[in-house]
Order: structure tokens, then sequence, then C-alpha cells
């Protein structure tokens, strides 16, 4: 029997979206070897749903002030704003941990991300597991390969110098993990030699096999048909208030979405997911922002293609193994796809400017043969490598059971 403890700094929302998965993953794989305490990192305001707190045997939340006034802005100005948060993370957590966290000798802690790992390495006993299944330093980098600052915001002359710090402190960052912790866990095979950890596990993001269904309207039947021909649902799904969200959003209804009606004029857009006024603007005769939805799967069900225009991003895409478990070609960037095994032109189209986002979109959408297709080929790639189970599996490798 294993006794562990799971740090996180993000809250269990429902619906669950990719990073939720991925706990929800790690922590029932986790109860299956042992009692699970569960610590969350959170804004004073945050509450924990009570249906989470039977999942382990203690839960509790350990606040983080909000970070603001002189001494905020001396640090984010002398240090950099990823440097100077861990930094107050450090200051004000300590005395915010319940008893029982530090009073208990666990045989593993398991720190959902390096950012919860960092302002608490050496608080808690047992083997240390640290799941970098994002890299920051790649978020910001390519950013600023979009001409903008941390997270999107305008890149002014200071931005740049504040990007470029941030940049260099999650290098420091990796290369402790990569030293410090006992495992290092991944979410791709690619990140691996990117942390350069003396002892890695790849547990693979994933999604269960939804149970059957009839035929999905209007495709799947290899008859050939045009789905343009009475018009044809293109899906972009996710939380729209991540930023890099947001910005493929943008570029998919503002400069994609024009190309695409070149050939076939009657596609729409749904964006579905939880959504900002900005997101929610991009709404018109086109384009359908759905918003926050109990279940994806009608949305999936009713589309007969699904697009994820990312920019930016780091670890890999759990919208597009949705989209494989229910049988919806898929149109990425390379970015979107990052980290999949997946075989171009095969499980996927992936192109990375707007007209080459358009032409595969345009041509899958008149072609429904070939996406019946690629739709198979890739649902058998999901139940061969991307199921929960899969990555439970490397759960326990990573745990040491």
């Amino acid at each position: 029997m294993i006794r562990s403890l799971f740090v996180s700094d993000i809250l269990p929302r429902r619906p669950a979206g990719g990073a939720v998965r991925r706990m929800d993953v790690v922590t029932g794989t986790l109860t299956g070897l042992g009692p699970v305490d569960a610590l969350f990192l959170a804004p004073p305001d945050a509450v924990l749903p009570a249906e989470e707190t039977t999942r382990f045997a203690r839960t509790g939340i350990a606040t983080v002030p909000a970070y603001t006034g002189p001494r905020a802005f001396l640090e984010i100005t002398a240090r950099g704003p990823s440097a100077a948060y861990a930094r107050h993370q450090r200051r004000t957590l300590a005395p915010a941990l319940p008893r029982w966290s530090t009073g208990t000798r666990y045989d593993l802690v398991w720190f959902n991300r390096e950012r919860a790992w960092l302002p608490l390495r050496g608080r808690f006993t047992g083997r240390t597991v640290v799941d970098v299944d994002d890299f920051e330093d790649v978020l910001i980098r390519r950013w600023t390969r979009l001409g903008r600052g941390v997270w999107g915001v305008p890149l002014t002359p200071w931005q740049r110098v504040q990007a470029r710090r941030s940049i260099s402190w999650w290098g420091r960052v990796h290369r402790r993990v990569a030293r410090e912790a006992d495992v290092a866990v991944l979410a791709a095979t690619g990140d691996a030699a990117r942390l350069g950890a003396r002892r890695t596990v790849v547990v693979p993001n994933t999604y269960p096999a939804p149970p059957p269904m009839p035929p999905r309207p209007g495709g799947g039947d290899g008859d050939g048909g045009d789905a343009g021909a009475g018009g044809a649902t293109i899906l972009f799904q996710g939380a729209f208030d991540w930023p890099p969200n947001a910005d493929a959003a943008r570029w998919l209804t503002v400069e994609i979405l024009p190309l695409i009606h070149e050939r076939v004029p009657e596609a729409k857009v749904v964006l579905a997911g939880a959504s900002t006024p900005d997101v929610a603007a991009l709404a018109g005769p086109h384009v359908e922002v759905a918003g926050a939805v109990p279940s994806m799967t009608p949305c999936l069900r009713a589309a007969d293609l699904v697009v994820v225009p990312l920019r930016v991003g780091s670890g890999t895409r759990i919208k597009i193994l949705e989209a494989f478990a229910h049988g919806v070609p898929v149109v990425s960037t390379t970015i979107g796809a990052e980290g999949l095994d997946v075989v171009t032109g095969e499980h996927l189209a992936v192109a990375d400017t707007a007209d080459g986002l358009a032409r595969h979109c345009a041509d899958l959408l008149t072609d429904r043969a070939r996406r019946t297709a690629m739709a198979a080929a890739a649902s058998r790639l999901h139940l061969g490598r991307y199921l929960p189970e899969h990555a439970a599996a490397q759960v326990r490798r990573a745990a040491g059971a």
C-alpha cells in the first residue's frame, strides 16, 4: 500500500478541461494504490466542490494571497513576474499549510506541475514526483514570436525584457526539477529530452472511449458526400478564457474562415467552451459562440470537422484525442498536434498558415470518404495508445508500484 499526497495549484473545475482530466487519471490511479490526501493551492476565495472531497482521504486548500502593492511592484521590476510570484508563494504558503500535510509521513508526494512543487519543495516527507506536462518557457517564447508579451499582452519593450527574464527563470526551474525530483513526469517523449532529468516517466494525456452511439449525422458512412452541400460545421472546443485558445479563435474566425468560404460558402464555426467578452464578440452569421457546455459530446456529434489552430502551447492537446474518440476528423497546426504520436495525412491534417489550414478544411469538408478514412485511423490510434488505462500504467510506474 502506498500513502500519497497530491498537490496541485489547479482546482478540479467541472466540467473537466484537459488539465483536470489529467489530474483525474493521476488521482484515480493513486487511490487504487492506497489512501490519497489532496492539497490545493488557491486564492483566498476559492471553494473546493463538496463532491471532490469524497474522492480523497483528506483534502485542504492552502491560500495564496493576492500579490499587489509596492513590494510586489518592486520585486516584479527587479526579478521578473515569474520569479517574483514564486517568492511570494514560498513566503505565504508555509503558514497556510494544514498541519496534517506536514505531519504525515507519505510514501509519495505527487506535485501536479512544477509551479506547485517549487514553493513547497522540502516541506513534505516522501518520494517526490513532479508532473511537468507544460513548459512555461516554451509558451512565453511562442508568444514573443507572435509579437506579444507573456500571456498575449502587447509586446512593449518592457514586456520583451520581462519575457526574456521569465524564459530564463523557467529554464532554471526545469533544471532544478531535473536535479532534485525523484521522478519527473512528462506528457510526451520529446519533452523528456527537453527536460533532461535523470529519471523520467511519460504519462500521456488521454481520453476515455465514449459509449457506442448511432452513426453521426452527415458523416462517417463513406459515401463520398459533400458536407458543404448542406452546410458544414467546424468545431473548435476548449476553454477560451485561456489566452492561447482565445488567440486561436480570433485567427480561425477572422482569417481562416473567410478562406474556407471561398470553397465552402455555408461553412460555420462553433466555439464551444468557457468564453470571455472578447471571444463572445467574435459571434456572427457564420460563427456560433456556444460558451460553456455541460458536455462536449453533442457538439462533437454535430461537427463535420474539428480544427485546432493553436499558435501558442506546449504539452499535448486532449481536445484532439477527444475528437479522435468521437470519430471527428481533425485539422491542426504543428503546435496543436505537438507531442502526439500521429502521422500527418493519416490521423489528421496539419498546416501552419491560414491558407494551409483553410485548404485542409475545405478539402475534408468536400470529401466525405477522406473524412471517414482519417477519422477511422485516428480512432484506432486513440484506442491503441491514448485511453486512460494506458496513462494509469505509467502513473503506477512513476509511483514505484
